[in-house]
């Protein structure tokens, strides 16, 4: 049983670094009011974006400006964002930690 245990350590020399954590993107100030900084809305009906999939949170993105998906507050808001800014903003929303119940905001 141990044999098995020590084969199944993972290797120090082989582990991957945690990823860095992306760039604060420029057009966040454009997100923060509704879904906060961190990605935990504070707005009682208002989705938290924090640990999100990144892809999820581009292709809503795309939907928006594309009018695919409805809601004109971030039609309007996704409409003045480039390609660019949608990949950052997804990425820094999917990297914060996740909103889990009973934590206190």
């Amino acid at each position: 049983m141990a044999a098995c245990a020590e084969s199944a350590a993972p290797s120090s020399a082989s582990a991957t670094p945690p990823a860095a954590s992306p760039e604060r993107p420029a057009k966040l100030g454009l997100c923060v009011a509704c879904h906060g900084e961190d990605g935990i809305s504070r707005i009682a009906g208002t989705p938290h974006l924090a640990g999100q999939d990144g892809q999820y949170l581009e292709r809503a993105l795309v939907d928006y400006r594309s009018g695919k998906r409805q809601h004109v507050p971030m039609t309007s808001l996704a409409n003045s964002l480039q390609p660019a800014d949608i990949r950052a903003l997804a990425a820094w929303y999917a990297s914060r930690p996740g909103f889990h119940a009973g934590d206190a905001r």
